[in-house]
């Protein structure tokens, strides 16, 4: 196949001078590089890292109610709840004194209630009592506080085994969830690294070709996490954007490298010198690498849409992470090549070289996916029909998929989940509170704070919590908070709950003074306000990402036809990978499989997560396919024979890229955060059928059915290449 008769284009062109430069200097471009890296690290360690707080990271009603709270200094404190039963009342007292003794020395404590203090603390006839303790601090660093009382638990534990003492609250809980985010998908993250390397070297046969793309995908996330720091500055980030960072980072900076190695290899084989087949990878896989990787910073680009503050961060981090891989497949990876020669092939795996030369001695061989591109090809249509029934199919769960703000993050079984459903159990609304923001003047007068006290009540009818109602009033009197305790009624029952405030009650707020609104938040307000702006954003996304995505592969491939059969295919693996994810966790036949209890919903931002991202990296396989394609086309092949050759010629290395990304996408499944499961299967079942019905059966069937409306041949191909193939090797 004379694969460099293909029209490069102006990016060809950019990107063949760019690997040109750097393979004339090497070790300059690899140390400029380091550089890069290092600065970028250094940069974010010295600029620090800001968080979003939790006022900063809602949206809607609730956002502006805990803005308000910030400003006012109403910021309800974080409370902890300890659970106390045991079989006598005498028993339940003796142990609730001594907790209550051993929490209020605590420094971390602000202060502490029992049924001596609220008498509906007490149930069961004085065999089951809560203490709930207030704690100092900000209520979103409450995880960095829970370690003393944590310990008081334990001790008294220790002392009284015939009571059953139980902790839970907001400060436990996020406890618990830092140690998995921080510990296991920091472990997570670290497995996955050998994994690549020994899917590399099975893919190479040699240990140091194998190093260089997971060298530049380290490197890559490296570089981009000291960004973040620097984005953070403006764009205060998330809990899941280092993660995310992480995850794309590895996945495309690993799949670029795999592209251009695999690619310069077989320009080798082919006969051409060093340089020339540099030149030729870099014109070719160099500009799939660059329109590829825009298409991945264009899909990213959506979250920004979403005009969510958690999302900026994660967009930006994830664009920058993407555009720092590019750069270095571009420039340091041909600089690597070029000082390596041939070099790259050091530590071969046994029996390597024989099988190499075995395969290099015989005829050419159609693989397995270049048979099934040639069956494709000869009935197209029959093909394309086949296949859209298949995503279909797997997409029609996603008919029924239903998302929410879902509050089970942790498994079932994880012991401060056990306590939660213990607390409510017993005293329902214990855990949670709905809080009233109302704003208006002159609240501290005797009249308004009745008029609180009242619209407390009022309230607390609506939402059936137990507990008594706090009233809170600023300095200035001009803001109160009005805590309600809230059971916990599921997704469903606390939307109605909500509603109910909303609609019902704060009209009432007239009642405490002239003027006076009412805003509500809470846990449950705040996880609704943002299920709702999913719903009204996820489309606009989705919309603006195809448009561009449209833009980007007329100017590359100047198909119109092709490139709406392109977005096709994307949007109908997206909705079968939607409809996997909906089987799987709004269903409970995999809950054992997987470690994860079904509450019949999907986690809001995972849908339009998962779209974005397998949007992105999917178009990495179609348009390496493409490439190739066009080249084949280029050198005269019918379009059939092009679809056919360009799927049989991409096969090993798509298919290794997608070993790689399904192995690392896979090792989020077995955490225990129920999101990062979700994320885990909808990426990796993504790139699987991605990479095999997409990529093998319903590609080539489009190009075929388009013919020379598809993927045309380009014009002054020959005096193009021409030119790549005479150019002079560097020694």
């Amino acid at each position: 196949m004379s694969s460099h008769h293909a029209s490069t284009g102006l990016l060809g062109r950019v990107t063949a001078r760019a690997a040109g430069a750097s393979a004339r200097r090497p070790k300059t471009v690899i140390l400029l590089w380091l550089v890069l890296v290092v600065g970028l690290v250094a940069a974010g360690t010295m600029a620090g890292t800001k968080s979003l707080s939790d006022a900063e990271s809602g949206v809607g009603d609730s956002a502006r109610a805990d803005q308000q709270l910030v400003d006012a200094g109403l910021s309800d404190p974080a409370v902890e709840s300890v659970l106390i039963r045991s079989g006598d009342r005498a028993t339940t007292a003796k142990v609730t004194a001594d907790v209550v003794r051993r929490t209020s020395k605590l420094p971390d404590t602000a202060r502490v209630r029992g049924p001596k203090q609220v008498p509906a603390l007490s149930t069961a006839g004085g065999r089951t009592t809560l203490v709930q303790v207030t704690l100092r601090g900000d209520p979103a660093d409450a995880g960095d506080h829970v370690d003393g009382l944590a310990a008081a638990v334990k001790a008294a534990r220790a002392a009284h085994p015939d009571a059953t003492l139980q902790v839970a609250g907001p400060g436990t809980v996020d406890k618990v969830i830092n140690k998995i985010v921080e510990e296991d998908l920091r472990r997570a993250e670290l497995i996955s690294l050998p994994i690549t390397l020994v899917i590399l070297l099975v893919a190479f046969g040699a240990l140091v070709a194998a190093s260089i793309p997971l060298l530049l995908g380290v490197t890559s996330v490296a570089g981009a996490i000291g960004g973040l720091g620097l984005i953070s500055q403006f764009a205060p980030l998330g809990d899941a954007a280092t993660s995310l960072v992480v995850l794309i980072g590895l996945a495309v900076g690993v799949d670029y490298s795999l592209f251009y190695i695999r690619r310069e290899r077989e320009e080798r084989k082919r006969g051409l010198g060093p340089q020339a087949a540099l030149n030729a990878t870099a014109a070719t896989v160099g500009r799939a690498v660059a329109v590829s990787g825009l298409t991945v910073i264009v899909a990213l680009a959506g979250l920004l849409v979403t005009g969510m503050p958690v999302f900026t961060s994660m967009a930006l981090g994830t664009m920058l992470v993407v555009a720092i891989a590019i750069v270095g497949s571009l420039t340091v990876l041909p600089a690597v090549l070029a000082l390596l020669g041939d070099r790259i092939d050091r530590g071969r795996l046994p029996g390597a070289r024989r099988r190499i030369a075995r395969r290099s001695a015989r005829p050419h061989r159609p693989g397995p996916w270049e048979r099934i591109a040639g069956a494709v090809t000869r009935r197209p249509g029959a093909a394309l029909l086949t296949t859209a029934c298949i995503l279909g199919a797997l997409a029609v769960p996603a008919l029924q998929l239903n998302t929410s703000d879902s509050a089970n993050s942790l498994p079932k079984h994880e012991p401060v989940m056990v306590a939660q459903r213990a607390i409510e159990s017993a005293f329902p609304g214990a855990p949670d509170n709905a809080e009233l923001v109302v704003r208006a003047h002159g609240l501290r007068s005797s009249q308004s704070r009745e008029g609180l006290a009242g619209l407390g009540r009022r309230a607390q009818k609506v939402t059936g919590g137990r507990g008594d109602v706090a009233v809170r009033i600023a300095r200035d009197g001009r803001t109160a908070l009005v805590s309600v305790p809230m059971p916990d009624r599921g997704d469903d029952g606390n939307a109605v709950t909500v509603d109910a405030l909303r609609s019902e009650i704060a009209p009432t707020a007239r009642e405490v003074a002239p003027g006076a609104s009412m805003l509500v938040t809470g846990d449950a307000a705040g996880g609704l306000d943002v299920t709702e702006r999913f719903n009204t954003t996820t489309p606009i996304v989705i919309a603006f990402v195809l448009v561009l995505a449209l833009v980007l592969l007329l100017a590359t491939f100047r198909s119109l036809p092709l490139a709406l059969g392109v977005l096709g295919l994307n949007l109908l693996s997206v909705c079968a990978t939607y409809g996997v994810l909906t089987a799987i966790f709004q269903h409970t036949w995999a809950e054992k499989i997987l470690d994860f209890t079904s509450n019949g919903t999907v986690t809001d931002w995972v849908p339009l997560n998962a779209f974005v991202i397998l949007f992105g990296l999917s178009m990495d396989y179609t348009i390496l396919v493409l490439e190739r394609i066009r080249e084949a086309r280029a050198d005269g092949r019918s379009p059939r024979e092009a679809a056919t050759e360009g799927v049989g010629s991409t096969a090993r290395t798509v298919t290794s890229a997608a070993v790689v990304m399904v192995a690392i996408f896979a090792i989020f499944p077995t955490l225990p955060l129920i999101e990062m499961k979700m994320l885990g299967v909808a990426l990796a079942a993504g790139v699987l059928i991605d990479a095999t019905i997409v990529r093998g059966i319903a590609l080539p069937a489009v190009v075929t059915l388009l013919g020379e409306r598809g993927v045309r041949a380009p014009r002054r191909s020959r005096r193009r290449a021409a030119s790549l193939q005479v150019a002079p090797d560097v020694r």
